[in-house]
């Protein structure tokens, strides 16, 4: 009779409108045991054990040899245990359970899968579950075979590029980029949409293909090569500085010219981004191309977004700075007190310093001094003769759609 009760509330919890329990899904088997019994349940270590077995009962009369094998699997038991100890445990034995299953849709080139997720979304990645369940059911992927993590990755961008009969024969990859879109883009405060409103019919449009809007980048990259000496302060050499003085003479316009990197903020930026970015490696004096460099220079869309991601800096504040002044930027150049004065209401109503203290403009002012810098060393901010004045120079405008697609269409973690 106990195991009956328990077969119920499992019926109940698993399928509650009435369909059969064959029609789950593995990847729904293993959310199930892996954290809603755990979390949610609020059932000891035992009642969680006699869940298990309950329900892989259940599927083997069904027939579902593989989800029922989730049950009963050494990893199961694992992470339960983990659960038992701390939350963190929990969740952290839950994602690495999630991340090793072969069932799991992995990132790919196309689309990296967010832990937050929109309706299309969701209903993406179900399917390409039950879309890879298939395939391992009927020997198309083996998940013991070598090439098992290479195959798994092709049937998904096959997938996901091609028109789904669950989508009504769009294409997935397609309908998942527009709801992340409309969710970026309607996302509060009000005055951050205002700020975005002209650049969306952009985003809208189908992607171009990517231009070689990193120039200033390549060329650093091109003159490191195989190989430049230091200076004894770790500086790029003195010939170099010559030579970004004279490719890009807007760069130092008054005087004689630049001594030193010190001397030339926009080719140490450029130095910096490499370093970062590991596009250079550095042994005693000598600094040469990494095999990240190589790529780098081989491939102008690698470059771009690269070099895009440098334009939206590292930390969140960064980031919503320079969409704000992205679209603004869209719509028409900007005085840099108006462009700061527009932004900080949006930064001021999503952040605060570390001791809850409200963010000020002169923060706003300090990130966007970061935008303008990296943008001017890149050459996607116009080299206005007032420092006062920012406009988009034309590859800054394919750059800046390249940005903004990276932060509308990507992944989201939070809400």
């Amino acid at each position: 009779m106990a195991d009956e009760a328990m077969a119920q509330r499992l019926l109940g919890w698993l399928v509650p409108d009435g369909d059969p329990l064959v029609a789950l899904s593995a990847a729904e088997v293993e959310r199930f045991c892996w954290y809603e019994l755990p979390r949610k349940w609020h059932a000891g270590a035992r009642e969680q054990q006699r869940a298990v077995a309950v329900l892989a009962d259940l599927l083997t009369k069904g027939g579902r040899v593989r989800a029922a094998a989730v049950c009963t699997s050494a990893t199961t038991a694992q992470v339960l245990a983990a659960w038992q100890r701390s939350e963190e445990a929990g969740f952290a034995a839950y994602r690495k359970a999630v991340a090793a299953s072969p069932t799991t849709p992995p990132d790919v080139p196309e689309m990296s899968w967010g832990q937050v997720t929109g309706i299309q979304e969701t209903l993406a990645r179900a399917n390409l579950e039950r879309r890879l369940e298939q395939a391992l059911d009927e020997g198309e992927l083996d998940p013991d075979a070598r090439t098992f993590p290479a195959a798994r990755r092709r049937l998904v961008q096959h997938w996901l590029t091609t028109a789904q009969p669950v989508f009504e024969g769009r294409v997935p990859l397609e309908v998942v980029r527009r709801e992340r879109r409309e969710l970026w883009a309607a996302a509060p405060p009000t005055e951050r949409c205002a700020l975005l409103v002209a650049v969306l019919p952009a985003l809208e449009e189908s992607a171009a293909a990517p231009v070689d809007t990193a120039e200033p980048l390549r060329w650093l990259l091109e003159q490191i090569g195989d190989g430049v000496t230091l200076t004894q302060s770790g500086y790029l050499p003195r010939e170099l500085v010559s030579a970004a003085f004279a490719r890009y003479p807007h760069w130092y316009p008054i005087g004689k010219g630049p001594r030193s990197e010190a001397d030339l903020f926009q080719l140490a930026g450029l130095h910096e981004l490499a370093r970062t970015h590991r596009l250079v490696a550095k042994r005693h004096r000598m600094l040469k191309l990494s095999a990240a460099g190589r790529a780098h220079l081989a491939d102008h869309q690698l470059r771009q977004r690269t070099a895009a991601l440098a334009w939206l800096g590292t930390t969140a504040a960064d980031r919503q700075v320079a969409e704000c002044a992205l679209g603004a930027l869209w719509a028409e150049p900007r005085l840099r007190e108006d462009l700061r004065d527009a932004i900080h209401p949006v930064l001021a109503a999503g952040f605060t310093h570390g001791d809850g203290t409200a963010m000020e403009a002169k923060d706003t002012e300090r990130l966007l001094w970061r935008f303008w810098h990296t943008g001017r060393e890149l050459g996607y901010l116009e080299p206005e003769r007032s420092i006062d004045a920012i406009s988009l120079s034309t590859t800054g405008r394919s750059a800046a759609l390249a940005a903004l697609r990276l932060l509308a269409e990507g992944p989201r973690d939070h809400i």
